[in-house]
Order: C-alpha cells, then sequence, then structure tokens
C-alpha cells in the first residue's frame, strides 16, 4: 500500500497542495499534521508509524514534511528498513528506498550523522579533559543558591522573631517549605562540620 504524509507549520498554511499530489501518485491513505517539525508529538506522523506494514511505501512531497534532523531521518529510515517499508519523496526523487542509489544516498547520510556524533562525543570529552586539568568544577553546583539561603534567613526572622506560622512565613518570603527545610539541614550540617 502507499500511505502518504503531509505536514504544514502552522494552519495559515494550507495542505492541500500536498495532499492533490500525494493523491496522484498513487496514495490510499494519507495522514497529516499541522505542526512544526521540531516537534516529535506529530499525531499523524505517529498514527502513521503505527499503521505502517511490510511491503508498504511513505510517500510525502518533502523529506523535511517528515524528519526534524538528519539524526531524525537516519533514525526514522532505519525504522522503516526495519518493518519493510519503503520511503519515497516526490520533489527528491534521489530519496527512494526502493532503488539502490536511493539506498546508497541514505547509507552515505547515516554515515554522515554517525560522524557528527562522533565529533560531538570528542569534543565534549576534550573539554571535559581540559576543565579537569584546570581544577574547574564540573556538574551542577553543590548547595541552595545565596537568593534561597536569604528567603530562607527571612522566613527563620518571620517565624522566630514575630510568631508568625511557618506555613505564612514561606509565603512572605516566598519560598517553599521544602526548600526552607532543605537549606536548613544544609546550614545545619554546615555549622556541624
Amino acid at each position: 500500500m502507499v500511505v502518504g504524509y503531509a505536514r504544514v507549520s502552522t494552519p495559515e498554511q494550507k495542505l492541500e497542495a500536498q495532499l492533490d499530489l500525494l493523491k496522484n501518485a498513487g496514495c490510499e491513505k494519507i495522514y497529516k499534521d499541522i505542526a512544526s517539525g521540531t516537534r516529535d508529538d506529530r499525531k499523524g506522523l505517529n498514527e502513521m508509524l503505527r499503521y505502517m506494514r511490510k511491503g508498504d511505501t511513505i510517500l510525502t512531497y518533502k523529506n523535511d514534511r517528515v524528519f526534524r534532523s538528519l539524526k531524525n531521518m537516519v533514525e526514522l529510515i532505519d525504522r522503516f528498513n526495519e518493518a519493510g517499508v519503503h520511503f519515497k519523496s516526490l520533489s527528491e526523487p534521489e530519496f527512494d528506498t526502493t532503488s539502490a542509489n536511493g539506498k546508497f544516498l541514505l547509507q552515505i547520510f547515516a554515515a554522515v550523522a554517525e560522524f557528527e556524533r562522533n565529533l560531538i562525543s570528542e569534543r565534549t570529552k576534550v573539554g571535559l579533559d581540559n576543565a579537569r586539568k584546570r581544577n574547574k568544577l564540573l556538574g551542577r553546583p553543590k548547595g541552595s543558591k545565596i537568593e534561597t539561603i536569604e528567603k530562607y534567613h527571612y522566613a527563620k526572622h518571620l517565624y522566630g522573631n514575630q510568631g508568625v506560622s511557618i506555613d505564612l512565613a514561606c509565603k512572605r518570603a516566598k519560598i517553599g517549605k521544602t526548600s526552607f527545610y532543605r537549606v536548613e539541614k544544609e546550614l545545619s550540617s554546615k555549622s556541624s562540620s
């Protein structure tokens, strides 16, 4: 079965042109979305992915209607291949996994995507090693922010010196009770060590 997918980013854009092209190309079922291509929670796309069967061909007007990024394209093409589903683009005939040329082109893209991931990984490792050599602290800073500690002290003052309930003191100081007790625990553990 030939299954179509059409997408526009905003309601102001019209799907009709894509739908006509897909129908004329022989699509028996067409899924559609009005959503940004960067979103991965597109209802029509997710329905299509659940529906596709071995031997189906996914047809779209243009690659960027389906794929969010090069990495996403490689992942979805792998998913199509595992399911025995082909992929074709009407405006980019080189993207056709039913042909040897199309498969070769997608393998090149997969290799480029893997190369990009490896470069990012290498750069991250080098950056972390350099930071460690400079004795730079890595990761999330420990302890509460100064602003939170100040709010704690204000709430503590209201509670201890003015007879205000802890709930009201925290509310006035704009600090949650959980944060209040966490800061109190941090400060008491610092003073005891």
